[in-house]
């Protein structure tokens, strides 16, 4: 029996226990564990929009502040005019050149100075230190460690960093829970995570806070997603899709809590340390949680797998459950796997003895081992790396489906923090949000089964950046409920398209690169979310109809080379990678004929 033979055996009866098994109370508490963190995930995501939002700013001048002088009386006679988001006002990176913060021919009356005209030619100077409007937090980082004016990019880089954790946590994650355990691995990254969020929200220096917000996010990111395989991997396959729906309603429930929390606690360290500390209830998980019984027997642990699922069995008061049957059943995978290995065993010894009947120098094993380990990583990742661009196929699918990406998290983070260029409340803004997310879980599964996926994508997306665009020629003020509507309506346009996305791109490659392929263009889609900052942030502060062109030209893009793509509902996944099978796969879709493929479950991994 083939490798491929015996695995697929050996799931079959795996699928075949958790059916039995039946859905009851042992997968619902695991489910509600493994989801919890999505609370706490969103908010730590999304907490940089009150943890250094961008606050009005203008030069200190100890002389005019000591006098009493309102912020207005500073502004008309110690300040430049400049244009700031498209808006003229005061400058707030430079004030008018003379001792005092008073013009030559200032009479030293300060009450009838503050009356007196402005000029704009007198010189000017850069602020050396800042006044800041606490409008709707007491103290923000931007205000303590004055990241405004030529270290403005500093604060868009405390939530790029957040997201560069997330970058380089979702691949490694992924291969150190294969290799240690999802539990270990949650258990261990959480801990981690507890410790440095604590550290975070006591940090003196800048850069330290960087640090902890990045080993925050790369922490973060795998005990999401360890958690998400944990419950994924007890569900049988006609269940992964429900629940990898339900797994993301707990992120949503966090986004709306958030703006909660930080009405009350206006201090940006007590914010991040209310936000953190809670993180400490989901130790019970790493007590409370099993481990995967799947990844139990994919590494031979069978004494622990089988001790799992008579706990499941009990738990779900399978009394008919036959105990005779499971252990026959473990008993029987386990020749399976001792199988495998034995015949992998006799083909390498079969390629030796091969080697040596050529005439070639028998190699022993060490030295055979060593030339893979010196050679073979760079070239074994370049391969699978150019695989993805080996046939016209693979390279159109590869190219579009990470241009959507980087499209859909740019875009959905850049609605998601863009209070400050729309002049909208922030405690309302990002509570509509998270309200949004909700119907773009539950509405989209209909759609996709009956429409496909295709035709979603391009209709999201499309109209994702209409909605954007229109917000550029809407009349009025940008601080009405109608203009908040229409921005409402584009972040629930592309948390949709989010949703699709992921189903779509798993089906679009074949099994062999299934999940590789998948892997790799989310991955590349971390990098809209590293950049989405600076665009709302540098270039929303020369005009903020810049960011919303942005997000509303590339979604406008995204869905128009998305028409390039194939439909694969109803459609045979792809088993291979082969270039004429590509292409049969392809003119197959094209006449939407075929078997009715199930949707894989989607991890939304914000």
């Amino acid at each position: 029996m083939t490798q491929y033979g015996a695995e697929k055996m050996t799931a079959a009866k795996f699928e075949d226990i958790l059916t039995r098994l039946e859905v009851g109370p042992w997968h619902w508490f695991l489910f509600l564990l493994c989801s919890l963190w999505g609370i706490f995930g969103s908010m730590q995501t999304l907490a940089t929009a009150f943890l250094n939002p961008a606050v009005d700013h203008w030069c200190h001048i100890p002389e005019l502040v000591e006098a009493n002088w309102t912020k207005e009386q500073i502004w008309n006679v110690s300040m430049p005019r400049a244009k700031i988001g498209g808006v003229i006002q005061h400058s707030q990176c430079e004030m008018f050149h003379f001792g005092g913060g008073l013009p030559p021919d200032a009479g030293g009356d300060f009450e009838d100075d503050a009356l007196m005209p402005r000029s704009e030619e007198w010189p000017v100077q850069p602020c050396s230190s800042w006044d800041y409007a606490h409008q709707t937090s007491r103290s923000t980082i931007t205000s303590e460690w004055d990241l405004v004016c030529n270290r403005e990019s500093l604060r868009s880089l405390i939530q790029s960093i957040f997201m560069l954790g997330v970058f380089f946590g979702s691949p490694l994650g992924g291969y150190f829970a294969d290799r240690f355990g999802r539990k270990r691995l949650m258990t261990g990254s959480l801990w981690v995570f507890i410790v440095v969020s604590i550290v975070a929200s006591f940090s003196p220096y800048y850069q330290l806070f960087l640090l902890c917000r990045f080993l925050m996010a790369f922490n973060g990111n795998i005990v999401y997603q360890t958690s998400y395989i944990l419950a994924v991997e007890a569900c049988t396959t006609k269940q992964r899709s429900i629940v990898g729906i339900l797994f993301s309603v707990p992120f949503a429930i966090g986004y709306m809590l958030l703006p909660a929390v930080a009405y009350y606690v206006r201090e940006w360290r007590h914010l991040h340390l209310a936000i953190s500390l809670p993180v400490i209830l989901l130790i019970a998980n790493t007590i409370l949680l099993p481990e995967s019984p799947r990844w139990l027997i994919q590494t031979g642990k069978w004494s622990e797998a089988e001790r799992e699922l008579q706990r499941a069995a009990r738990w779900n008061s399978r009394k008919s459950f036959d105990t005779t049957w499971l252990l026959s059943t473990i008993r029987e995978m386990k020749e399976e796997a001792d199988d495998k290995k034995a015949s992998q065993g006799d083909q390498e010894e079969e390629e030796l003895e091969d080697s040596g009947g050529h005439g070639s120098r028998v190699r022993s094993p060490t030295s055979t081992s060593s030339s893979k380990t010196s050679a073979s990583p760079t070239k074994d990742f370049l391969r699978r790396i150019f695989v993805f661009v080996r046939t016209p196929v693979l390279r159109r699918v590869s190219l579009i489906m990470s241009f959507n990406w980087i499209t859909c998290t740019m875009v959905y983070y850049g609605l998601s923090l863009n209070f400050g260029n729309f002049s909208a409340d922030p405690y309302l803004y990002m509570f509509l949000g998270g309200l949004m997310e909700l119907p773009s879980y539950t509405l989209i599964i209909p759609v996709v089964m009956r429409i496909g996926r295709k035709i979603p994508l391009i209709v999201f997306l499309a109209s994702c950046g209409v909605a954007v665009l229109v917000l550029l020629v809407l009349p009025g003020e940008r601080n009405t409920w109608f203009f908040l509507t229409v921005v409402m309506v584009g972040k629930f346009l592309i948390t949709s398209a989010y949703q699709v996305i992921y189903l779509y791109c798993s089906e679009l490659y074949p099994t062999t690169l299934r999940t590789r392929g998948l892997g790799l263009t989310s991955m590349m889609g971390r990098l809209g979310a590293i950049v989405s900052p600076f665009i709302n942030d540098k270039l929303g502060g020369y005009h903020w109809a810049i960011p919303s062109t942005i997000f509303g030209v590339l979604s406008m893009i995204a869905g128009t080379l998305t028409c390039l793509l194939p439909e694969t509902n109803n459609v045979d996944l792809p088993r291979d990678g082969g270039r004429r099978r590509e292409l049969e796969v392809q003119k197959r879709q094209e006449r939407e004929t075929g078997r009715r493929s199930k949707p894989l479950p989607p991890f939304v991994s914000r």
